[in-house]
C-alpha cells in the first residue's frame, strides 16, 4: 500500500513539475495539425484540430501555443485564418491540392502542416 501511495504522489509531482509552466511544457510537446474536410459544389469545407494551441488575430509578438493558419492552393498562399473551421471558396473546376501551414503570431512558422487534395466537379 506505501508503494502504491509513493507512486502516486510520485505521478501527481511529474505531472505538476511537466505543466507548471505552458512555454515549457509547448515547446516539448510535436505540434500536430488533424485536418477533416469535405467538398460541397466549388467550396471546400475545413475543421482542422491542434493541440494546446489558441488561433490569435492581428500580429503580435511570437508566443508558443498561439498563432494562425495559412491556406495554400496549388502552392500559392490565398489566405489565412483564426479560427479551427472555415471554408475555401469558389475553387475552380478540377483537382486542386490544399495546404494547411500552422504559423506563429509574428508569422514565422512552426513547421506543421497538412496538405490534401479536393477534385471540384
Amino acid at each position: 500500500m506505501v508503494n502504491v501511495l509513493r507512486f502516486f504522489f510520485l505521478c501527481i509531482a511529474l505531472l505538476f513539475s511537466t505543466y507548471m509552466n505552458d512555454d515549457t511544457a509547448f515547446a516539448e510537446q510535436k505540434q500536430t495539425l488533424f485536418v477533416k474536410h469535405h467538398v460541397k459544389g466549388n467550396n471546400v469545407f475545413v475543421e482542422c484540430i491542434v493541440d494546446q494551441f489558441t488561433f490569435t488575430k492581428g500580429t503580435r509578438p511570437k508566443q508558443n501555443g498561439q498563432g494562425r493558419i495559412h491556406i495554400y492552393v496549388n502552392g500559392k498562399r490565398v489566405s489565412e485564418t483564426t479560427t479551427a473551421a472555415f471554408v475555401i471558396r469558389g475553387l475552380p473546376v478540377g483537382k486542386h491540392t490544399i495546404r494547411l501551414e500552422l504559423v506563429h503570431n509574428d508569422a514565422s512558422k512552426y513547421h506543421v502542416s497538412h496538405e490534401f487534395t479536393v477534385m471540384i466537379p
